[in-house]
């Protein structure tokens, strides 16, 4: 091999191997952020007022670094129709009707995983004696300090600070008589669609004082009142104050006629009912022209190839007459 290919294939190979190390460095570093879990991650608590208790979170790092931050509590609310939760940390215009954090005492505010261990928290809750009946809602979340785009294995010109927080959302519940009003502000479908499925939007509102988490039905109906299809309403929670949107699609590709879908929705601990109903109708019409079309082609095509026939049937007739006349005229000859 001639000495300049051997040096170009010597860089080469080098240029690989440092590649191949940056990449698994890079795979270790996002290893010591990524692998952490928090158990539970939801959990309910029934108060009364004036109580004293707590929660317990275990923390665990699978990872082969220790692992340090900052321990934090922290409202939230639910404002988006999808049910993520925005945790509440400075001060704000939005109502503490749902607000809990301040009951809250952490045993410390900083803690450090160790790699392949679990850290097991205990969260103290003291409710106050005026506090109302209803729901509460705050998280306890660990804040890994010193992240950053870097150790996430995300190639950027610079190390940009990213804010990761693996909290356990706690829903307390104050006890006492609680609000339950939902409303069914949405159920839309198409006026009129050319196939199916048929895409079915629900939206529920709670206006209650506690969340809660809706169960039903949404079902596809002929005009004769027969069952096409029907689609259980995924269950979701819906906090105080804010709305859920649910998507369902009913029905198969080829359907015609009018159809009605009906909502049946039972929520509460009383059982409550939410009812609605909408109609679409499927109408398949540019199937339906292109065979209309077709049949007018082919009923043409037989009325001219039948007045064709007729025409010519009528052409032998006469000729056949001729030939007659003329044979009598011979005839008579």
């Amino acid at each position: 091999m001639p000495k300049n290919k051997t040096i170009v294939f010597f860089f080469l190979v080098l240029l690989f191997f440092i590649l191949i190390c940056f990449f698994l460095n890079q795979k270790a570093d996002a290893q010591t952020i990524l692998p952490l879990t928090v158990a539970p991650a939801r959990q309910e608590l029934l108060v009364d007022p004036g109580e004293k208790t707590a929660v317990v979170l275990k923390f665990l790092n699978q990872g082969e670094t220790a692992v340090s931050g900052l321990l934090k509590v922290a409202d939230f609310i639910v404002e988006d129709k999808e049910g993520s939760p925005t945790f509440l940390e400075n001060e704000t215009t939005l109502s503490s009707r749902f607000a809990a954090a301040s009951w809250v005492e952490l045993p410390y505010d900083r803690m450090t995983i160790a790699p392949k261990d679990k850290v097991i928290i205990q969260a103290k809750i003291n409710v106050p004696q005026d506090a109302q009946a209803g729901g509460r809602y705050f998280a306890i979340f660990f804040e890994p300090g010193g992240v950053t785009s870097k150790a996430l294995g995300v190639e950027k010109e610079a190390e940009t600070p990213i804010t990761i927080r693996l909290a356990g959302l706690v829903y307390l519940r104050v006890s006492g008589p609680i609000e339950e009003n939902a409303y069914l502000t949405q159920l839309t479908a198409p006026r009129f669609l050319e196939y199916g499925p048929i895409p079915v939007t629900t939206e529920i509102s709670n206006q209650g004082n506690y969340h809660i988490r809706p169960k039903g039905t949404v079902t596809l109906v002929s005009l004769f009142g027969k069952e096409i299809e029907q689609e259980i309403l995924e269950e979701q929670n819906i906090f105080p104050e804010t709305s859920r949107i649910f998507e369902n699609k009913l029905g198969q590709k080829w359907l015609l006629g009018k159809y009605k879908v009906e909502l049946n929705v039972v929520y509460g601990e009383t059982g409550k009912i939410l009812t609605g109903s909408v109609f679409t109708w499927i109408i398949p019409w540019k199937m339906i022209t292109i065979i209309v079309v077709a049949l007018i082609i082919i009923i043409l095509l037989i009325s001219l190839l039948y007045h064709r026939l007729k025409k010519h049937e009528k052409n032998l007739e006469e000729k056949i007459e001729e030939l007659e006349e003329k044979l009598q005229e011979k005839n008579q000859e």
